[in-house]
């Protein structure tokens, strides 16, 4: 039997050491504290983003979710990707104190209503 998938005490290093690999920023240990009790909610990785996502379509009121992506950090582009999200505008400048600056900004469509459509008769079928 598989253990939780959620973060607890014993696996918050793994998710820090996940952190500094991944992200262009350093989270205090506050942020660490506040995952911890979270518990459940704080999901690893895919499951995290899979966690998100499920949350947003059961809810329905939900038309996009958008997310930006440093230009260069190409598998994090790709793991959207596997989700569905596309790049639909680059943003100059948007880290200070990285290099490159600029980001890419994916969005995903969750409401797929067909072309000439409306929300109304979506709804209503």
């Amino acid at each position: 039997m598989k253990g939780p998938s959620y973060v607890t005490p014993h696996n918050i290093k793994q998710l820090k050491r996940l952190n500094q690999v991944i992200f262009p920023v350093s989270y205090n240990d506050k942020f660490y504290k506040d995952v911890l009790e979270v518990g459940e909610l704080a999901k690893l990785g895919t499951k995290m983003l899979n966690h998100v996502l499920n949350i947003c379509e059961k809810d329905g009121t939900f038309d996009n979710i958008y997310l930006h992506v440093q230009i260069s950090n190409e598998s994090a582009i790709e793991f959207y990707r596997k989700f569905g999200f596309e790049i639909i505008e680059t943003k100059k400048n948007y880290y200070k104190r990285i290099e490159p600056a600029d980001a890419h900004v994916l969005q995903k469509t969750l409401k797929n209503l067909f072309p000439g459509q409306t929300m109304e008769s979506h709804k209503s079928n």
